[in-house]
């Protein structure tokens, strides 16, 4: 028996936000970017060119958007992981979600283009 892995991605989807540990990033906000993979088996959908039978990328990006934008959070890794259970609950045809947050211009001390985390659920 075959394994198929297939995947969906969404890159670089830039939102603004207010998310952070220091209360001046909660009232000002920044940009975030998203990055979004899905792990499933898309045979049917191509076989049949239907969209019904694939997991919907402009569904995972409103996903996607309500968890970045609805809330204020301290951490990017709580909007990564409630991305990632968030598409699993929801969409049926996953298997697995991988999850990349960069946050440009975070505030530390020293030079850094952004701070990334990554999260990896599978069911």
């Amino acid at each position: 028996m075959s394994t198929k892995r297939h995947y969906i991605r969404l890159h670089n989807a830039v939102f603004y936000a207010y998310h952070g540990n220091q209360k001046e990033e909660r009232d000002l906000g920044g940009k975030f970017h998203v990055d979004v993979e899905v792990e499933t088996d898309f045979t049917a959908a191509a076989v049949h060119d239907n969209l019904g039978e694939t997991v919907n990328y402009e569904y995972l990006y409103n996903i996607i958007q309500d968890m970045v934008t609805g809330q204020k959070f301290h951490l990017i890794e709580t909007i990564a992981k409630r991305i990632a259970d968030g598409i699993l609950e929801t969409v049926e045809m996953a298997t697995a979600v991988r999850v990349a947050i960069r946050k440009p211009g975070a505030p530390i001390r020293g030079v850094v283009d952004h701070v990334e985390v990554e999260v990896y659920e599978s069911r």
